[in-house]
């Protein structure tokens, strides 16, 4: 996979800011992030598995079976959704991000991005709205 993120604002954000990065605060921006993909390309095999992790699901038979969905996702032919159900993945196994898993999640959601519009369209505002959401959770 491409690293669409490599020469990005919200790169240079997490390297600067890994100090004070807090990994809960930021799994939760990013869940929403992947909410507001979800919301412009849909995919109903991800309407669950979000809702579960909007809602902080905790139940673990409900676990199970949204992750089970996830892999099924990440597993179908539509690669954009393949990238989306890795990013979710990845946010459903852990509670306190790292920045380079944050960096991973929104390298997923990126590549998503990549199978739909063209980087020069969908780069500089998706930079922006990470950089935007994603700064208090950086900034001291």
């Amino acid at each position: 996979m491409k690293n669409w993120i490599a020469n990005t604002k919200i790169n240079a954000l997490l390297e600067a800011g890994s100090h004070n990065f807090d990994g809960v605060k930021a799994r939760r921006t990013l869940i929403e992030y992947c909410g507001r993909y979800q919301e412009i390309y849909p995919f109903e095999i991800l309407e669950d598995p979000l809702e579960f992790l909007t809602n902080n699901g905790k139940s673990d038979n409900k676990y199970r079976v949204i992750r089970a969905e996830l892999r099924i996702a990440a597993e179908e032919y539509c690669f954009s959704l393949n990238e989306m159900a890795e990013a979710l993945l990845e946010l459903i196994d852990t509670q306190g991000l790292t920045t380079e898993q944050a960096k991973k999640i929104i390298n997923h959601v990126f590549e998503a991005f990549s199978c739909n519009e063209s980087p020069e369209d969908f780069i500089p505002r998706e930079d922006a709205y990470l950089c935007k959401n994603l700064f208090a959770i950086t900034s001291g």
